[in-house]
């Protein structure tokens, strides 16, 4: 997609511009991922706090769900005026997300197809083109798992995608912890989409280039990092305002 072009040649340059001063691709592509995890970072923030206040709402949601168990329609009223009342939108964890997308994906197409993106110039491109400083932890991440020859040589990147799935698994985890079992059809499908998710990257990880899922690595336990600091001033603003 041509909107993709302009983000992967920005990440290009930058992943170029790591490299130079870190001459392993991949701590590059680590470093990369911080950068790009800082500067998205107010989408972040908003995110975790939509998800957040979703999860806590989630006793009084149940309480309206009792309430008017017997009249649908009312109880959709009464949840549109509850979420308005306390400043929630329901898509506010997802839009984010959407706006985060291009950068996945030009991300993407930068560690699948390295050389078009990379400046020539660079030393990057040239380590590349010539297979030069691109093992990291004996991983070609250059190549999927999936490609590999033996099982012995795979451990290492079965290592690297376990950890993917387990951060992940951790990271939905910890945002939800409060919420507990929940009757909203709403709540239990986005209870079974972090459950999933996780799974579903850690099976297309065994396919993905290897740098790629470095990147979801680093990713996951920057944003672990980002969810714990979230959590714990909203918390400590909540009970300021009791």
């Amino acid at each position: 997609m041509a909107i993709i072009e302009p983000f992967a040649l920005g990440i290009g340059f930058l992943l170029s511009f790591v490299y130079e001063y870190v001459p392993s691709y991949g701590s590059s592509i680590a470093i990369l991922t911080v950068i790009i995890n800082i500067i998205i970072f107010p989408l972040t923030l908003r995110q975790t706090r939509s998800t957040k206040r979703m999860q806590d709402v989630q006793p009084e949601l149940k309480r309206l769900q009792k309430k008017h168990k017997d009249n649908k329609e009312e109880l959709n009223k009464e949840i549109a005026a509850f979420y308005k009342e306390k400043g929630i939108n329901p898509l506010g964890c997802v839009v984010p997300l959407l706006v985060q997308m291009p950068v996945w994906f030009a991300l993407f197409r930068v560690l699948r197809e390295p050389l078009l993106f990379i400046p020539k110039s660079e030393s990057l491109f040239l380590d590349l083109e010539n297979n030069a400083n691109i093992l990291f932890f004996n991983m070609d991440l250059q190549i999927p798992a999936s490609e590999i020859s033996t099982w012995v040589e795979r451990v290492p990147y079965i290592i690297v995608i376990l950890m993917v799935v387990a951060t992940a698994l951790f990271q939905q985890q910890q945002i939800t912890k409060k919420q507990g079992k929940s009757d909203n059809p709403q709540a239990q499908q986005m209870q079974m989409i972090g459950k999933v998710m996780p799974i579903f990257f850690g099976f297309i990880s065994w396919t993905l280039p290897s740098g790629l899922v470095i990147y979801f690595l680093t990713g996951n336990i920057f944003r672990i990092g980002q969810q714990a600091l979230i959590i714990r001033i909203e918390d400590k603003n909540e009970t300021n305002d009791k």
